[in-house]
């Protein structure tokens, strides 16, 4: 069955005049991250029971010691672990410390295994700090040594 040219371009016009268009919807904003932090954190607590998580009362502080030598230290945490497993959740704001500043209260936390991996950490520490000291130091001679031009020899003087 042919198609009526004439037909399908007045019914174009038709439909270009007198356009329906969609309803629009105001999409409304939720109250900033509160409200996705409380839904992130309902989905975590459904995960955790799924696992039969128990949580751990009267913990003062929690310390994870990073590779760069710093300590991630939560003052005020909350625990919750699912041994079977292998799982551990800790809540709380954690704070970014250097070693120093929490070591003479944490020696009493440690066991040796602990205290021996710190003890290499440090001299790990000590070590690339040298090295760094070492490197600034040849930076420095280097500075103070004239380039040798092409063509020129160590006898003849730089002008």
């Amino acid at each position: 069955m042919p198609i009526d040219q004439e037909k399908l371009a007045k019914l174009q016009k038709l439909s270009i005049k007198n356009k329906v268009g969609g309803t629009r919807r105001k999409q409304t904003k939720k109250s900033g991250s509160s409200a996705n932090a409380n839904k992130d954190d309902t989905k975590l607590q459904a995960q955790l029971a799924k696992l039969h998580a128990v949580t751990i009362d009267n913990v003062a502080e929690a310390n994870f010691f990073k590779a760069d030598g710093n300590v991630m230290h939560f003052n005020k945490v909350g625990i919750q672990v699912a041994p079977q497993h292998n799982t551990s959740v800790f809540y709380g704001l954690p704070q970014e410390k250097g070693l120093q500043e929490l070591f003479p209260g944490i020696i009493s936390q440690m066991g040796p295994e602990s205290i021996q991996a710190l003890t290499q950490l440090a001299s790990q520490l000590q070590k690339q700090k040298e090295k760094g000291a070492a490197t600034e130091e040849e930076e420095k001679k280097d500075d103070a040594i004239p380039d040798l031009v092409e063509g020129q020899t160590f006898d003849e003087e730089v002008e």
